[in-house]
Parts: structure tokens; C-alpha cells; sequence
């Protein structure tokens, strides 16, 4: 009896469609617009120049209220500095900022200035949905080869949980940073001041960034994104500077290495 009161009592609620303005008491198919002006959201710019004394809107970092332990844009104007902080597996204080993929295909991009002692401080470009679910193209140091480049990978579906590139010998001085995303295809590039691009031999694996890519039982994050990051595990904080950071979503293409 309590359910056909409910079902009496709603039965001549009003919906879309429907109640004063309309003339009619039954639900609409297609409901008359109310006449307002089109008025788009203006499309974010491709590039982030960090000229202005916060981040711009898109951007996010991670588990701190506090962002100057993290991060800086008034020590060298017109440039992000990242702190080193604790591993891109870290559960506590990471020095990470990136903004949401929002396209399944795309072209991020930035220019780097950083310079590392040894082997434990790094930083670079990430494709990131969680601590252990990254892509990450970074400049450290070899005590064999001295400045180096190396794209390190985190592996929610492999029995080894990372995997590392061979480290590549670069020059001193500022770097280029690029990465390639179509659907589930991801490349990396590098440009060393003054030379033209050079694209790692490796296509690494996007559809990792999900959150249907996990091991059952394990916690999923907020969807993909790609920014900059800087880790220092010997707790020297050695800053990596980031002078600008492009985003541009765009059509797919079978090969983005050719131009």
C-alpha cells in the first residue's frame, strides 16, 4: 500500500517540459531552448610561459597545501622552479606539476634548465596517473657517463613493477623535452640547446595511464597527466627550472617523429 501512495503521490510530478509556460502535464521529447546567446569558454592557450605570479588555472600538484615547499615562480621570473623532492612512487611530499590529459591524442612540450651532482637527484617530463602508473623522460646523472637521459617506467601489468631506457650521454645546458601521445602510442623527443630533435627508438605504452590498467585491490587516481617533476632523494633539494610548458591537443597521426 506504501508503494502505491508513492507511485500516486509523484505521479503528477512536473518534468522537463512541463508545468506552467508549457500547457501541458505529460513529459517532452524535445524541450523548447530558453533563447539564450551561445557564449564558448575561450580555448586555454597552447602555452604556459610561468610569467605570471601563479600558476595558471590548469595546473595542479600534489598532497600539500603548501606549494612554495614545492615549488617557486618568483626565484627565477619567468620560470617554474621545482625543488627536489622525495620519488614519483612517493606517498608524501613529491614535487610534481602537471595539468590532465585531455585529449587521446597530443603534443606536450617543454624547456628545461638542470644541472645534477649525482645519481639520485632528477627531473623532467611525466606522463603520470599514479605513483606506480608513469612514464617519465628525465635528465640525471651517471657516474660513468656524467649528464644523462633516461625514461624510467612505472608498470601496473608487469611482473618487474619499473623498467629504465639506457642511459644516454647529453650535453650541459638547457633541454628541450617533448612527448607524443596517439590513442595508446607514446614517443618521447629531446633537443639539447641549439640541435634539432632526437626521438627515443622506444614506443612506450599510454593505456597504462588508466584506471582500468591496476592490479585488483590496488587505489586509482584522478585520470592521466602530463607536467614536469623533480626529485632529489638525498634531501639536498637541487631545483630544476622550467622555462615555459606547451599542451595542444590535435589530430592522430601514425608517425609524429616526421614533421
Amino acid at each position: 500500500m506504501a508503494a502505491k501512495r508513492r507511485c500516486s503521490r509523484w505521479s503528477g510530478a512536473r518534468t522537463a517540459g512541463s508545468g506552467p509556460g508549457t500547457g501541458r502535464g505529460t513529459p517532452e521529447i524535445v524541450a523548447e531552448p530558453p533563447g539564450l546567446a551561445p557564449h564558448p569558454w575561450p580555448p586555454t592557450p597552447v602555452r604556459a610561459d610561468f610569467d605570471e605570479p601563479g600558476l595558471p588555472l590548469d595546473f595542479q600538484w600534489l598532497r600539500t597545501p603548501y606549494p612554495e615547499e614545492l615549488f617557486s615562480l618568483a626565484e627565477r621570473p619567468g620560470w617554474l622552479r621545482l625543488f627536489g623532492r622525495e620519488s614519483l612512487g612517493s606517498l608524501f611530499r613529491q614535487a610534481l606539476v602537471a595539468r590532465r590529459q585531455q585529449a587521446f591524442c597530443y603534443r606536450a612540450e617543454t624547456l628545461m634548465d638542470f644541472a645534477p651532482a649525482h645519481f639520485q637527484q632528477a627531473a623532467g617530463l611525466v606522463c603520470y596517473y599514479g605513483g606506480s602508473k608513469f612514464h617519465y623522460l628525465h635528465v640525471t646523472h651517471d657516474a660513468a657517463l656524467g649528464r644523462v637521459l633516461q625514461v624510467m617506467s612505472a608498470l601496473p601489468d608487469s611482473p618487474q613493477g619499473d623498467a629504465f631506457t639506457k642511459p644516454m650521454a647529453i650535453p650541459d645546458g638547457p633541454i628541450r623535452l617533448r612527448v607524443e601521445v596517439d590513442c595508446e602510442r607514446l614517443r618521447f623527443g629531446y633537443a639539447p640547446e641549439g640541435q634539432g630533435w632526437s626521438w627515443l627508438p622506444e614506443v612506450f605504452d599510454a593505456s597504462i595511464l588508466s584506471d582500468e590498467a591496476t592490479q585488483p585491490g590496488q587505489p586509482n587516481f584522478t585520470g592521466a597527466f602530463v607536467g614536469v617533476a623533480c626529485q632529489d632523494t638525498s634531501g639536498g633539494g637541487r631545483a630544476a627550472d622550467f622555462d615555459w610548458f606547451d599542451y595542444e591537443e590535435r589530430a592522430y597521426r601514425r608517425d609524429p617523429t616526421i614533421p
